[in-house]
């Protein structure tokens, strides 16, 4: 439902609001958070719709004013309106450019027909020829803009003019075209920093015209001159300090930044507005792009996290460049709540609530953007979502390696490409080498018809980063939550692949020549019998399967006398007759493994006593683990809570599967009669 507005005109003797004038977008290709290609935006296919707001920094509760006219040409947006919102935001964007800061512009628009140009193919748009891959909204509505410090198309421009009425002794400056402006801090100039003459002069030089003769320095000149210069540095300190008793947190970066106030000239004013944008005092704890805080990247961000955390082998992950620029950013450790808020002010968040994680900020941070708006507003060079996911893979792996891993080492790991039913032919058969006759034909072998089936699976869960863990800042909430989801993972492979392996009766029987029920138990004379058993075994044509024994897989009650008998330089055997050597056959022969899941009683087929001699897996497997792509391990990955709820959930999967396959490959010893 629409209807229109009417607003009575001011008194005669009020001051109109100010006006705007806005380059609003130059048709160019745009690298815009939530999108995974640039996006151009073609003008030719814009509609202005019924209403165009003007707002700061893309949020709609801070309004500005009004859009008055959209003059839509073939490569420029350029939009007219009053600053006529009153609101703190209109206030702050009007003194801020009356106070010499820069605003640009970033356009909200709806798009209605999105184009994909391909990797290497052109597309003209906007009189501009621009090359795939990227996005052209062929189709789109216009909604209005916001008022924001670094757009994604960086030529827009925002001129506001002063309110009407409004007196003042300073000559009206230049405007520098970018040409300009770019020749002028080539020189050293900051232009925001210059006087209307001293822009004037400059643009003169620029013009080849010559400039005024500037005014000669007198005593008198000299001595105002570092009055007032003390007078600023003493104002930027006094500020400063006064930032650092509130936000003790960002001493460091409050103090590089005073020290480029200072050192780049800046007056008192410039210097509160940076400490606002940047986030201190009153504001959150976001800070980047300050000098010395360039290095702040998503590398340097996982080494703070992952130190914070007490990662193991963290030197070993990072480069000696990336753990000392973590350290000098975060020498007293990185905390959740400040992790979040960096994310968000390289998105463009401003907050003034204080240093706890908000909704918007969680939004920000993480790039959720109102569904389907394009948002011009710059893009970020740290990803949050990308820093959470890396530290948490790190984390997960702690949390795999804590749980028992000997399944992985007795079965063979194969990868596969999808969820379907795989079948593996029995690497044994009809494959002995025939002579080849004069004639030179070779005999084709015959394959076995014995085959093995096997599937992946997903297994997963999920687990949360809570308000409570905000509110908290608690960052063991990023660590231990992957760590918990790894753990859960390794649980999971081994609780399939134990069932698999153990429930074995039909699998390890009489029929396969594949048991020792005769002198089975963990002594020299079992394991003789048990590899006389394994040496014996044959192939389909009754000749040697010719496959060595490596492996003895012992529940826990037998792992100390296997590692006795696989270990010691000598055996003492009492009940030995006739002829023995004094040095023991076995040393080294096999490579002990053990797990206590082989005697758990949840487990069908479980046993203290019995134990298994297998081949390599590598060579036979006796069991295989499938796992999409060749990844055993879980993933973990963040997903974003419901759009106004705070919390970031994480997720951990598995894709994997487990099956027995040849039975040749190992014999079961039962452990003998006790």
């Amino acid at each position: 439902m629409t209807a229109d507005v009417a607003i009575e005109a001011a008194a005669a003797d009020s001051k109109s609001p100010p006006k705007f004038s806005v380059v609003a977008y130059t048709g160019g290709a745009m690298t815009l958070n939530g999108w995974d290609l640039p996006v151009v935006v073609d003008l030719t296919g814009m509609e202005p719709g019924k209403s165009l707001v003007a707002n700061l920094d893309h949020d709609s509760s801070k309004r500005v004013g009004n859009v008055t006219a959209a003059d839509i040409a073939e490569s420029t947006l350029t939009l007219t309106g009053t600053a006529s919102a009153a609101t703190e935001s209109r206030r702050e964007v009007v003194e801020s450019s009356a106070g010499g800061f820069v605003w640009q512009a970033s356009i909200e628009a709806r798009p209605e027909a999105i184009q994909e140009v391909e990797s290497g193919k052109t597309v003209t748009v906007n009189g501009q020829t621009f090359t795939g891959p990227l996005y052209v909204a062929a189709k789109s509505t216009l909604k209005g803009f916001a008022f924001v410090s670094h757009g994604a198309d960086d030529n827009t421009t925002v001129t506001i003019a002063a309110t009407a009425g409004k007196k003042t002794k300073e000559k009206s400056k230049m405007t520098p075209t970018p040409e300009q402006k770019t020749w002028i801090e080539a020189m050293g100039f900051d232009v925001d920093e210059l006087s209307a003459d001293q822009v004037s002069g400059l643009l003169a030089n620029y013009e080849g015209k010559p400039a005024k003769p500037a005014k000669k320095t007198t005593l008198a000149d000299g001595i105002e001159a570092r009055r007032v210069e003390a007078e600023r540095v003493e104002a930027i300190t006094e500020y400063a300090l006064n930032a650092c008793e509130k936000r003790p947190r960002d001493i460091d970066a409050i103090k590089l930044l005073a020290e480029d106030a200072i050192e780049s000239k800046w007056g008192v004013d410039k210097f509160r507005l940076e400490l606002l944008e940047r986030g201190a005092p009153g504001a959150a704890t976001i800070w980047a792009g300050s000098r010395g805080d360039d290095r702040l990247t998503n590398r340097v961000l996982e080494a703070a996290v992952c130190v914070t955390g007490r990662l193991e082998d963290v030197e070993k992950r990072f480069d000696d460049q990336t753990l000392q620029a973590a350290h000098d950013r975060f020498p007293h450790g990185i905390s959740l709540n400040q992790l979040i808020l960096l994310g968000a002010q390289s998105n463009g968040y401003r907050n003034d609530y204080g240093t706890q994680v908000t909704v918007e900020a969680q939004r920000a941070a993480f790039g959720m953007t109102a569904p389907n708006m394009i948002q011009a507003g710059g893009f970020s060079t740290l990803s949050i979502a990308n820093v959470v996911s890396n530290v948490a893979n790190k984390f997960l792996m702690r949390g795999w390696n804590s749980v028992d891993s000997t399944i992985l080492r007795i079965a063979g790991i194969r990868a596969v490409r999808d969820f379907k039913t795989i079948t593996t032919v029995s690497l044994t058969g009809d494959m002995q080498f025939k002579k080849v006759g004069p004639n030179g034909e070779i005999k084709h072998g015959a394959i076995s018809d014995l085959t093995y089936t096997n599937k992946a699976d997903t297994y997963a869960s999920m687990l949360a980063i809570t308000r409570t863990d905000y509110i908290n800042d608690d960052l063991s909430a990023l660590t231990s939550v992957p760590q918990r989801l790894g753990r859960g993972g390794a649980l999971k492979l081994n609780d399939i692949g134990w069932t698999a392996f153990l429930d074995n009766s039909s699998f390890f029987a009489s029929g396969n020549s594949n048991v020792n029920t005769g002198v089975a138990n963990m002594t020299t004379g079992g394991l003789a019998a048990t590899e006389t058993i394994f040496m014996d075994q044959t192939d389909p044509d009754g000749k040697p399967l010719g496959v060595m024994p490596a492996i003895l897989l012992v529940p826990t009650p037998l792992k100390s006398a296997a590692h006795g008998l696989m270990s010691s330089e000598r055996l003492i055997d009492g009940t030995a007759t006739g002829t023995q050597g004094d040095g023991n056959v076995w040393r080294g022969r096999f490579t002990v493994e053990s797990s206590p899941y082989m005697s758990n009683s949840s487990y069908t087929g479980y046993s203290a006593a019995a134990w298994y001699m297998l081949a390599n897996p590598a060579e036979m497997p006796v069991l295989e683990i499938v796992a999409l792509n060749g990844r055993v391990e879980p993933v973990v990955e963040t997903a974003d809570a419901d759009f106004n709820v705070l919390g970031v959930q994480m997720r951990g999967y598995s894709d994997v599967g487990v099956s027995k396959q040849e039975y040749r490959g190992g014999v079961r010893a039962d452990g003998g009669a006790s």
